[in-house]
């Protein structure tokens, strides 16, 4: 989390707005947000929901209703942002367009580094165990000469992904039907919008973000998931089945830079 939100306040464009999402994780966390966020001068919310298993879907339209921005980018705790990652996905912004945007995979001796030295260091492209190293290369001018409109994508991921605030609404956001266990809410607001007729631009060789290496989850009920995805597209789906016109009042602003 702290070199995560480092990364977001060395961006070249600082974003006007910072939502911290906290699906029911422990107070220190906010003693986190708090200490890198209160001195910033920048606009920003932390807020939470009780910890009652994987809520993904809940706490990202929480976090949305706390928002206020027309533009909403969305990024996991587990990565680090270069610092033009949020220039690159406004300069791309398009109406009737959301954009994907790729990661790196750093190895896990090189993410203990980082987390022990509390600083991140922009890794070279020959780094030892690096995966997806294309995904360090930031190439605007070629990245601006692939980024065409598509109409549909499977290869779709939550953590790199942004999209006007109208658009999110217009399929009333990510869907609690997919809370209970990881993984599957990315890639289902993304058919959604696929089906409301909003089209896909990749950010090949921009925005580029690197993730750090941890344990992954193997308990996840991936044949719940499936089943539920593939409903989706059976049906055309655009509106989220339990979605953010849904959100229930539980959680709270745990800080934000009004009150300090």
């Amino acid at each position: 989390m702290g070199i995560t939100l480092k990364s977001v306040l060395g961006q070249s464009r600082i974003p006007e707005e910072i939502v911290v999402a906290d699906d029911g994780s422990n107070p220190e966390t906010d003693m986190v947000v708090q200490g890198l966020l209160e001195d910033s001068g920048l606009s920003w919310s932390h807020v939470r929901h009780e910890d009652s298993g994987v809520r993904q879907s809940r706490i990202k339209n929480l976090a949305v209703s706390h928002s206020n921005h027309p533009y909403l980018i969305f990024i996991d705790q587990d990565v680090v942002l270069h610092t033009d990652f949020v220039a690159d996905h406004l300069s791309m912004a398009q109406k009737d367009v959301f954009l994907q945007g790729k990661r790196s995979l750093l190895p896990e001796y090189y993410t203990r580094e980082v987390l022990e030295e509390g600083t991140f260091r922009t890794p070279s492209f020959w780094l030892k165990g690096l995966k997806n190293r294309k995904n360090i290369l930031r190439l605007p001018t070629i990245a601006k000469q692939l980024a065409k409109p598509k109409t549909f994508e499977t290869s779709l991921r939550g953590c790199n992904l942004s999209m006007f605030r109208s658009e999110f609404m217009r399929v009333d956001g990510f869907d609690e039907t997919f809370d209970g266990t990881w993984g599957r809410e990315d890639s289902d607001i993304c058919y959604r919008l696929f089906h409301a007729g909003i089209k896909i631009k990749f950010l090949w060789f921009i925005a580029l973000q690197y993730h750090l290496n941890h344990g992954t989850t193997t308990n996840w009920d991936k044949t719940r998931l499936d089943h539920e995805l593939q409903q989706n597209l059976n049906e055309y789906r655009v509106k989220a089945l339990k979605g953010f016109s849904k959100l229930s009042s539980e959680g709270e602003i745990v800080s934000t830079s009004e009150n300090l």
